[in-house]
């Protein structure tokens, strides 16, 4: 699993609290593997699998961050709605893409 020492010095994230990390951590190994289950998923070293899991990482904790806030406000005659641009495992894919070489068809 990715470290929190890797993710604040070599990735440079600060979105992630130290606190939080090994559970956004674990979450986005889960996804890459059903990621390999699903694709051809072809990393360059170490560095670009584990660079993958902090970006993935990222959108997880983003997202549970808002998975709570409203969805929907209406004052007087004006109507918001807040939702997701694109679902989490689509995020994760996009994410995962950038490090990593993701094709379809089982390896």
């Amino acid at each position: 699993m990715v470290q929190y020492g890797f993710y604040q010095d070599q990735y440079l994230g600060t979105l992630i609290p130290e606190k939080e990390f090994p559970g956004a951590a674990l979450r986005a190994r889960e996804a890459l593997e059903r990621f390999r289950r699903i694709y051809r998923v072809e990393s360059y070293g170490t560095v670009s699998e584990r660079m993958a899991l902090c970006a993935m990482a990222e959108a997880i904790y983003a997202h549970a961050r808002r998975a709570g806030g409203v969805a929907a406000t209406t004052v007087g005659k004006v109507s918001v709605r807040y939702g997701e641009a694109e679902p989490l495992q689509r995020q994760l894919l996009k994410k995962a893409a950038i490090y990593l070489d993701i094709k379809r068809g089982v390896g």
